[in-house]
């Protein structure tokens, strides 16, 4: 992705006058205010309004949201990039190479097709267009004109190599009925939608392009096996399948080999001198926060006069225990394990630093090696603080709530919520394979999840409020109506098949598995209905494939926003707790480990399988695995911290609005299908520019965080 910059002014916010929601209309009780949260991470106020983000002056403009590509004032954004595309004629290279490597004849209304047009809070209009070539799409690739308040170009966002002529217009010696059945024959199983073929051009790992076919193959259906939703890539003359992938994401057990984060350890092998009558030390630094229930220290220092020292261990608190006090006379060496459970209930985090001092001469040793093997404490799990007011509905995992629902006409009532956007629903599906049967949950007294009432209201709830959620989140912090940004229908659908560990997004709608038991609880938790939904939100806007560097952010942005719903929904009920691991509420309910999780956006290696670092990459390109890259960038830049690979250190954090802001605004409005991380690291820096000025501590922070995870911008 490039981003050409016209000008370097940053574009002044604007108040908009927030529209009230309703009030539920079936409880007496008023829901709480959305237009405000308190934010009491980074550096950020403790409580601040979410408008006017810079401190400039505001002015009046038209509300956000679509615009219809055929409006008057669509289609004047769509030809004043048009205009400015074709005026490039002898711009810079990344603008040739936009164009296609086309020349003096260029036209961009035949290589450009409008897909959407923005309107966002700061007054900027933003064109998506989809790339053609000789009138076939070309697969993923696509630019977005940028035009600020007044109508004039800002940038341009996209990239787009050169294209043979006459691949758009040659005859594939493959036919679309053959096309299809090489992708139905890898499939190899039934679909339970209608397969989807169209003829596309498409570059492959190489930089090649290609003439062919896009073949889609669903089925959501089938028991026992993880949704899918495969795309295949087919070179319409050799028949060869060029790339496949599965565009349905789901949240992802961590694999095989995982360590277990109940155990921290730490090792250092200084080999240094002790010497007479001076005191040698040795650090070790534990970047996982757990709290000690026991600690050992395997130690290895030779030495001809033991009697000579005093060893001791201080913990980054401060506190030390003494290992060794002149003690074993003339005995050589001190080898061993030493169980210092004395520091029960310290936090591991930090530097633990070994000291060795020689109190007589004639004698000396060398500190050879030592290692801490510290066991976490399992907590007790926290029982939700009591709520008041209209919070009467009983969730799995976020205490006592308030839903929006429906009153239907037999007196009872239904999880539909009329006062957000097209709705918010809730069904049953039964535990069947798919949710085509899926039905309301009723309620006689409107007081969800009592103990009386059906136990399996319970996820319903929890499903139901994070759906809720996940609305007033996208309103009020990323200035979003919903995943299309016109309401859109939230559909969630609770019960899919028996004892399912998993939960997806199916292009249309919100399906979660009941869990297992053991690897899993009911999969309806704050974060993971955030996560999922955002999937929806991504192929909305950015169109994020789900494969290699794209699919890694697919995925992060996910964990991201699932994180930033968990934090918005804590700053309004107080039984909800934040933090920045994934799916930790409902993970492993049963190993006594509260703080287990899928995935620790805070050292994403923690899980066993992902990377926190650009350098490591190519060991682990699964989207999962390579999610870890951008999510320990967004932590910290939000928190600061240090990365566990490149022991780079970004100091302090931006807080969790700010940094929600900017990577939500440059998911919607910078990204494209293919956008790498460093193309990411781009779209994030003109994200925080627009929104804080290209001079900003923001924006310096974000430079900071991604190239602190081994991203940075290719020149």
């Amino acid at each position: 992705m490039t981003i050409r910059r016209l000008d370097q002014t940053p574009v002044a916010p604007t108040t908009r006058s927030t529209e009230t929601q309703p009030s539920n209309t079936v409880k007496s009780a008023t829901p709480q205010a959305r237009n405000t949260v308190a934010d009491t991470s980074g550096f950020t106020p403790a409580t601040k309004a979410l408008t006017n983000l810079t401190g400039a002056a505001a002015r009046e403009v038209p509300l956000p949201g679509p615009l219809s590509p055929t409006s008057k004032e669509g289609q004047a954004a769509i030809q004043t990039t048009l205009s400015y595309l074709n005026q490039q004629n002898s711009g810079g290279a990344s603008l040739a190479s936009l164009r296609g490597g086309n020349g003096p004849s260029f036209d961009a209304s035949k290589a450009f097709t409008p897909r959407t047009v923005e309107r966002d809070e700061l007054g900027m209009t933003h064109v998506r267009m989809d790339r053609t070539h000789e009138g076939v799409k070309v697969f993923g690739e696509q630019v977005i004109g940028h035009l600020d308040r007044d109508g004039k170009m800002d940038s341009v966002t996209g990239e787009a190599s050169v294209i043979p002529e006459g691949l758009g217009t040659k005859q594939l010696k493959l036919s679309e009925k053959d096309a299809l059945a090489i992708a139905q024959k890898d499939f190899a199983g039934k679909t339970d939608k209608a397969p989807v073929l169209e003829k596309v051009i498409f570059q492959d790992a190489e930089g090649k392009y290609h003439s062919g076919y896009r073949a889609e193959l669903t089925n959501t259906t089938e028991a026992n096996k993880s949704p899918r939703r495969m795309n295949y890539l087919i070179d319409g003359d050799t028949g060869k399948v060029v790339e496949k992938f599965n565009q349905m994401g789901g949240i992802e057990k961590p694999k095989a080999g995982a360590t277990s984060p109940s155990t921290v350890t730490g090792t250092a092998s200084p080999n240094a001198k002790i010497e007479d009558l001076k005191t040698t030390s040795s650090k070790i630094t534990l970047t996982d926060d757990v709290t000690i229930d026991k600690l050992k220290l395997d130690l290895d220092l030779g030495h001809t006069y033991r009697g000579d020292l005093v060893v001791k261990l201080t913990s980054p608190s401060g506190k030390t225990a003494t290992i060794s006090d002149r003690a074993g006379g003339s005995a050589d060496d001190i080898k061993g394990s030493f169980d210092l459970s004395q520091f029960a209930g310290e936090k591991t985090k930090g530097d633990w630093t070994l000291t060795v001092e020689d109190k007589a001469k004639a004698d000396t040793g060398t500190l050879k090696s030592w290692t801490l093997t510290a066991t976490a404490k399992a907590e007790e799990p926290q029982q939700p603080p009591p709520t008041t007011g209209g919070a009467d509905d009983n969730t799995l995992y976020s205490g006592k709530v308030d839903l929006s629902t429906k009153q239907n006409a037999d007196g009872t009532y239904s999880l539909e919520d009329s006062t957000r956007g097209s709705g918010v629903v809730t069904r049953d599906a039964h535990n069947a394979d798919d949710a085509s049967k899926a039905t309301d949950f009723k309620d006689a007294n409107n007081v969800w999840g009592e103990a009386k009432d059906d136990p399996r209201s319970k996820a319903a709830v929890d499903a139901h409020y994070g759906a809720e959620m996940t609305y007033d989140f996208y309103k009020d912090i990323l200035g979003r109506n919903s995943l299309d940004g016109k309401g859109e229908k939230l559909i969630s659908n609770v019960h899919i098949e028996n004892n399912l560990v998993n939960a997806y997004w199916d292009g249309t709608q919100m399906n979660y598995g009941d869990g297992d038991g053991k690897d899993s609880g009911p999969l309806t938790t704050l974060d993971i209905a955030g996560h999922e939904i955002t999937h929806g939100l991504t192929e909305r806007t950015a169109g994020l494939i789900y494969s290699g560097e794209s699919g890694g952010l697919n995925e992060a942005m996910s964990d991201i926003m699932g994180t930033g719903v968990e934090w918005y929904a804590s700053q309004k009920n107080p039984s909800v707790k934040f933090d920045f691991s994934v799916g930790e509420d409902a993970w492993t309910p049963t190993n006594g480990d509260p703080n287990d999780a899928l995935r620790y956006m805070n050292d994403p290696t923690k899980d066993g399988y992902s990377v926190d670092n650009y350098k490591n990459y190519p060991k682990q390109t699964e989207v999962h695995g390579s999610s870890g890259i951008a999510n320990n960038a967004f932590y910290l830049l939000v928190q600061g911290g240090t990365n566990r690979t490149s022991k780079m250190e970004v100091k302090d954090g931006i807080g969790m609005e700010k940094g929600l802001k900017i990577f939500g605004r440059a998911l919607t409005t910078y990204m494209t299908p293919k956008t790498t991380f460093s193309q990411a690291r781009d779209a994030c820096i003109k994200a925080a520019t627009d929104l804080y000025g290209a001079t900003s501590a923001e924006v310096q922070k974000v430079k900071d965080a991604w190239s602190a995870v081994g991203v940075e911008t290719k020149k």
